[in-house]
């Protein structure tokens, strides 16, 4: 028993559900639920280790706390999806540098004078006055998108949840769960055992990224994948902290 399987398992457990973990030799299934019920876990990475999302959250960290509570939510974009995700990890660090030096030479000018039309020299920083879009390096554009009315983190910005995120990283969740998906149903002991249970649940967990996802884009998520026999419930959960921190049921009706 793996450590998603043994988090998935606590959790249905608090779900009220009685849980059996079987040992390699008898599964698949990873669980047995309430006696019938078989359930299968499986990790994805949405986007591993550190993101641009979670790098340019640490460049907004650095720049310090907000001052009289004044902060900006900021939206993040990119020509390449998984810029830093390259083999080369030396090509990562220059890449990092640029962004680093760069996204906070223009952040602290626009905090400074956020009307201003200019905010770095050259044309490594193009600031674009009509939409708020900073171009950095690397095909990079950072969006002052509005002020943070409940600066509660105490910060000078914040990348926002909404401000592309969601939507940006939803197709590649997609195109993660539907990979699990298909591993898992073309699985040959699990195609032999189907009969065994009533039913079986097939749980993808996510440590990134499941957090993230509104309603909107939940529901893009279940109206996009496939499933089908033995599959009767898909669910995407959110891993933190040595537990389930989050469950999104992605089941479509008449399922």
């Amino acid at each position: 028993m793996n450590r998603d399987e043994s988090m998935v398992g606590a959790w249905l457990e608090s779900q009220g559900h009685a849980v059996c973990h079987l040992e390699r030799g008898d599964d698949p299934p990873d669980l047995v639920v309430d006696g019938n019920i078989a359930v299968e876990v499986t990790t994805i990475a949405s986007y591993a280790h550190r993101t641009l999302w979670d790098f340019m959250e640490g460049v907004c960290r650095a720049l310090g706390p907000a001052e009289n509570g004044r902060g900006y939510f900021l939206g993040v974009r990119s020509e390449d999806e998984a810029l830093l995700q390259h083999q080369d990890r030396g090509k990562v660090a220059a890449i990092k540098r640029d962004l680093r030096r760069y996204a906070k030479l223009a952040l602290r000018n626009h905090y400074r004078s956020p009307n201003a039309t200019v905010l770095g020299p050259g044309q490594a920083i193009d600031f674009l006055p009509t939409n708020g879009r900073i171009r950095l390096p690397h095909g990079v554009e950072i969006q002052i998108i509005t002020s943070i009315r409940d600066n509660t983190h105490d910060v000078k910005y914040e990348v926002a949840a909404g401000g592309g995120k969601a939507v940006w990283v939803v197709p590649h969740l997609i195109e993660a769960i539907q990979a699990a998906i298909c591993k898992k149903t073309n699985n040959q002991l699990i195609q032999r055992r189907a009969r065994k249970y009533t039913e079986w649940w097939l749980v993808v967990t996510d440590p990134a990224y499941a957090r993230n996802l509104g309603a909107n884009e939940a529901g893009a998520i279940t109206e996009s994948i496939e499933y089908r026999t033995p599959w009767r419930r898909v669910m995407l959960a959110y891993l933190f902290a040595d537990q389930v921190a989050r469950v999104v049921d992605l089941t479509r009706a008449g399922m």
